[in-house]
C-alpha cells in the first residue's frame, strides 16, 4: 500500500525524536495535534502489534479534535475505530487507545496497562501527578521504543510544572538528562511554522492578533513567561534577560527585596 502524507519541517522533527520524553507545541496553530495523529499511525504500521495511548483531559474534546482527524486520515481498509472500547485497531494487530483523565482518579482506569507510547495532548491541562502516574504504564517486554509525546499550547493547570520540566533546563531543540535520568526535549512550533494553515486559512493570524495580551502572548507567540496575576504583562526573555557574566567590583549594586505580603 502506498500512503503518501505531508507534514511541515517542525511536525517531521517530532516524529523523528526518539528521546524518552518530547514536547511539541507552543504556539497556536503550529500543527502539533496532527503531528501527533500522523506520528501514531507512522508508529503503528512500524511496529506490529504495539500498544498506544492518545490522551485528553476530556473524552469530548478527544471527539472532537483527534478521534475525528485520525478517522479522516487513516485508511479503512487498515484501520477500523470502536466508538465503544474508544479503540482504534489496526490489520496488523497494532492498537491506539483513545483516553480522558478528567480527575485525579481517572489515571487508575490504566492501573493495570502496558503501552509502548504514551501521548497527551494539551499536556498542560493535565496535573503533575497524572502525567508521573500515567507514564508508569509505559513498559512492555516488546524490543520496541518506549516514549512519552506530548504536545500542548502555554497555560492552563498545568502551565508551570510542563514549564518547569521541558522549557526551563534546557534552550529549545536541546536535549538535556533530567535528574531522573530521563532524557528530555522540547521542540517549540509557531503559526508560521505550518504552511498548510496560513495558506489555507489567511486571516488565522489575524484572529489570534485580537485576543487579550495575554492570550495573545500565548498562543500567537508561543510566551511560557506568562503568569496570572503577572504585574509586569511586557515582561520578555528575550529583552529582560541576560546570559550570566561577573559583575565588575566597581559597578553600584542595588538589591530590592518583595514580602509578598498582599
Amino acid at each position: 500500500m502506498d500512503i503518501r502524507l505531508s507534514v511541515t519541517k517542525k511536525q517531521k522533527i517530532f516524529i523523528d525524536s526518539d528521546y524518552d520524553e518530547v514536547l511539541f507545541g507552543g504556539a497556536a496553530g503550529g500543527g502539533k495535534s496532527y503531528g501527533q495523529v500522523v506520528d501514531a499511525f507512522i508508529f503503528a504500521l512500524k511496529y506490529p502489534r504495539s500498544k498506544q495511548l492518545i490522551l485528553r483531559r476530556t473524552f469530548a474534546e478527544l471527539e472532537k479534535s483527534l478521534i475525528r482527524t485520525s478517522l479522516a486520515l487513516y485508511p479503512k481498509d487498515i484501520y477500523s475505530f470502536n466508538s465503544t472500547s474508544h479503540t482504534g485497531k489496526f490489520k496488523n494487530g497494532s492498537i491506539i487507545d483513545f483516553g480522558y483523565c478528567a480527575t485525579e482518579n481517572d489515571v487508575y482506569q490504566y492501573q493495570s496497562a502496558e503501552y509502548d507510547l504514551v501521548r497527551f495532548d494539551e499536556l498542560t491541562h493535565f496535573t503533575e501527578s497524572q502525567y508521573v502516574y500515567l507514564i508508569s504504564r509505559v513498559r512492555g517486554a516488546t524490543c520496541f521504543p518506549k516514549q512519552i509525546k506530548s504536545s500542548t499550547n502555554p497555560g492552563g493547570i498545568g502551565h508551570s510544572w510542563v514549564k518547569a520540566r521541558f522549557v526551563d533546563p534546557a534552550p529549545p531543540n536541546t536535549p538535556f538528562l533530567g535528574r531522573d535520568g530521563m532524557e528530555r526535549v522540547f521542540l517549540p512550533s509557531f503559526l508560521a511554522d505550518n504552511r498548510f494553515l496560513c495558506e489555507g486559512d489567511p486571516n488565522y493570524k489575524k484572529r489570534l492578533l485580537s485576543l487579550p495580551e495575554k492570550e495573545q502572548k500565548a498562543l500567537l507567540h508561543g510566551d511560557w513567561n506568562i503568569f496570572d496575576g503577572q504585574y509586569f504583562s511586557e515582561f520578555s526573555t528575550a529583552k529582560h534577560v541576560c546570559d550570566p557574566f561577573e559583575i565588575p567590583r566597581e559597578w553600584r549594586k542595588w538589591r530590592t527585596v518583595d514580602y509578598g505580603l498582599d
